[in-house]
């Protein structure tokens, strides 16, 4: 049997001056090998005051920006501040409502060895990895998201790296989980997220890493913060960057 078509939403909006995007597609059966772009949307965010922030549909007809949805004017979010995503399609609303807090602002970042790294004969030249320093505030509960990248080109891991301040203790002198050669850049991207982002991104990464064991749960949908039954997330972060030459 077979499910009905559900629209899923990619949407960020960070404390950057830019064009944001929202991605739009819809799911597919299980035998299905190309996920449809949604091109008929209207996609809209409001902010506190009441602002609207009107998107367009690939507005440069590039076809490898189907179904991505593109602010129609730079903008940047601010801390403290709720942003409510409206999307009409199919004659149906969805709407989602995220809270943009701050982050740590990255003070700088080291290199060190990996020892257990060093010591596999199959390393390949991984051997490094970005100590981060950064402080933590302990008078507040926060929630992570990193980003790590390779000579500008995202990370292709499919771990999903999310903490809260509890599991990680502190940010001053924080070791990568990502191993790096030696003349590459690496790039590290800390994003704040809500405990709603932090569900969505702790159930994403459970999906990922599922064995389908005995004591494995059953498979399901991220839980996400869009209304009427649409999958997705719609997250709303600040966002600190940094990156730095492995040179031994």
């Amino acid at each position: 049997d077979q499910t009905e078509v559900k629209l899923t939403v990619d949407g960020l909006l960070t404390n950057q001056m830019k064009n944001h995007v929202v991605k739009l597609r819809t799911s597919i059966d299980f035998y299905g090998d190309e996920i449809p772009y949604v091109e008929n949307a209207n996609v809209q965010v409001i902010d506190e005051a009441g602002v609207v922030y009107t998107y367009t549909h690939n507005p440069e007809a590039v076809d490898s920006l189907k179904g991505y949805y593109f602010s129609d004017n730079a903008y940047q979010g601010q801390v403290g501040q709720a942003y409510t995503l409206n999307i009409l399609f199919n004659e149906m609303n969805f709407s989602a409502t995220d809270t943009l807090r701050p982050v740590s602002e990255i003070d700088s970042l080291g290199i060190q060895v990996d020892q257990r790294a060093l010591n596999e004969d199959d390393n390949e030249g991984e051997i490094y990895q970005v100590v981060l320093y950064a402080n933590e505030p302990p008078e507040t509960k926060d929630f992570y998201y990193f980003r790590f990248y390779r000579d500008s080109l995202p990370e292709s891991s499919t771990n999903v790296y999310v903490f809260d301040d509890v599991a990680i203790g502190s940010l001053d002198g924080l070791p990568s989980p990502i191993l790096f050669k030696e003349g590459e850049l690496a790039g590290v991207e800390i994003y704040s997220l809500t405990r709603e982002q932090f569900v969505y991104f702790t159930d994403l990464s459970n999906i990922l890493n599922n064995d389908g064991g005995l004591f494995s749960p059953p498979p399901a949908n991220p839980r996400t913060n869009i209304s009427n039954g649409a999958l997705g997330h719609w997250q709303v972060s600040a966002v600190t960057t940094a990156s730095i030459l492995i040179e031994p």
